[in-house]
């Protein structure tokens, strides 16, 4: 992508990102005002949040209809629950047939380790449609966690060097960051839907393909064109947060705003602090 394309791109990301989180305005939500051309569905990408959240904080009567100057709240943050829809989100509903113990595998945790987070009492006691809150990693990431050796994908390592090379980004943060997502899995589906290698949610993919590439790619099955959209939206990360590689990784995590808003989720730290230290250990 030539360079004067990409700093339009990070320049309209920055103005979407004006925002004023202070004291009681923050239990009422982000406030944006809208700008020329931006839609519903262009800022819900931008603040990871869904098209249907924004209607219904700000009472839209029709979500096409929308006006430059208008001051739309942005659910997310304060009183207002709703989980961030990014790679590595840390929500799941209950779905029939669904049990704490296997939810709880699902994320690497134990039954324990879920029902005091969610104020459970019984654990054999599931409401389906009831949206159970992941705990993040450790704070600190312990040294057994990490891989005993390097990953061993010479092919996939080739493509995760490539496409960061492509970038100017850090290979050995790419590898780390994939290594975390997925364990270098183009096979890999979370919870929350993200795909492949690098873990790409669908609505980031779309966002991707429309306002960034132009054209359609193969996310789901395709290795190297999921870690070709996961390496451009990490690009884009660190040119919007000014290269702050920490910053970056907790946006690739949680969404760009809440992080430049100073707000880290459940789990953004150990994440950050997970891939930092994959990296340091196999790709310093």
């Amino acid at each position: 992508m030539p360079q004067s394309a990409r700093g339009l791109i990070v320049a309209a990301i920055a103005a979407v990102l004006a925002i004023a989180v202070a004291g009681a305005a923050q239990a009422e939500g982000l406030r944006h005002t809208v700008g020329a051309d931006e839609t519903l569905s262009y800022l819900a990408q931008v603040y990871a949040v869904t098209v249907g959240e924004i209607v219904d904080l700000n009472a839209i009567a029709d979500p096409d209809v929308i006006f430059p100057g208008q001051v739309l709240r942005i659910p997310g943050f304060g009183g207002h629950a709703s989980e961030p829809v990014a790679p590595g989100a840390r929500s799941y509903e209950v779905q029939p047939g669904d049990t704490l113990s296997g939810i709880a595998a699902e994320f690497g945790l134990t039954a324990e380790e879920l029902m005091s987070p969610n104020g459970l009492a019984d654990p054999d006691f599931l409401i389906i449609g009831q949206v159970l809150a992941i705990p993040g990693p450790a704070p600190h990431a312990a040294p057994g966690w990490l891989p005993e050796t390097a990953p061993q994908n010479p092919e996939l390592e080739a493509l995760l060097e490539e496409m960061a090379l492509a970038e100017g980004i850090d290979p050995g943060l790419v590898k780390a960051l994939a290594w975390v997502e997925s364990s270098w899995n183009q096979g890999a589906v979370s919870p929350a839907g993200a795909l492949g290698v690098m873990q790409v949610m669908p609505d980031t993919a779309l966002w991707l393909e429309t306002a960034i590439f132009g054209y359609g790619l193969n996310e789901d099955t395709s290795a190297y064109d999921n870690i070709k959209m996961g390496t451009a939206f990490l690009r884009i990360l660190l040119d919007a947060t000014g290269g702050d590689a920490q910053m970056a990784i907790a946006s690739y995590y949680q969404g760009l705003a809440p992080t430049q808003a100073g707000v880290l989720y459940d789990g953004a730290q150990g994440y950050v602090e997970r891939v930092l230290a994959v990296q340091a250990r196999f790709w310093p």
